[in-house]
């Protein structure tokens, strides 16, 4: 199971834009919870279940150095063998979560990762990490510092503010992205 903190208020994440398809080398650069969220149950839309949920954001250049940001979707905090955290973690990882797990460990870890492109039902585009696996070897000198990213986590405390990512816009923890 993961370990669980206290729960975040809003995101510190800003993304804006559409991240463009492809594979990049990513690094996570944030873990965010959400606990005692109320949504639809899988088997049964009709029914409403309270799920504690987490997301993992990650952070990469694409070959013109541009930086972009782009967040999973959001998993229950499940670490069962069919959930799709515990997929997600397996194929990120190479190896299979074990119970005691903490998912604020990936914090700084490298991915390769699939960006896609859907479709909303309200026929909105958005980008969705497709599919993740470790970075391959020799490639470890591609991930990013989360340092990189350290303006786009937290306030600035100088008045100058930050170059924002090309992707930068406010992420409402309660958004329901289609997946």
């Amino acid at each position: 199971m993961a370990i669980l903190t206290q729960p975040k208020t809003s995101s510190r994440i800003k993304i804006e834009g559409l991240v463009p398809k492809g594979i990049y080398i990513a690094t996570c650069i944030d873990v965010e919870d959400a606990f005692g969220v109320q949504r639809p149950r899988f088997d049964d839309p009709n029914t409403m279940e309270t799920v504690d949920l987490t997301w993992f954001f990650f952070g990469f250049k694409n070959k013109a150095g541009e930086m972009f940001l782009i967040k999973s979707k959001p998993f229950k905090l499940s670490l069962h063998e069919k959930s799709a955290l515990f997929q997600f973690l397996k194929a990120w990882r190479a190896e299979v979560p074990q119970a005691g797990f903490d998912t604020e460990s990936m914090r700084g870890a490298g991915a390769q990762i699939t960006v896609e492109h859907g479709v909303s039902s309200k026929g909105k585009i958005y980008a969705n990490i497709g599919s993740i696996a470790p970075v391959m070897e020799g490639l470890e000198g591609k991930i990013l510092p989360v340092e990189m990213f350290r303006d786009y986590l937290e306030p600035q405390a100088s008045a100058a503010a930050p170059v924002a990512p090309k992707n930068s816009v406010e992420i409402d923890p309660d958004d329901q992205i289609p997946f």
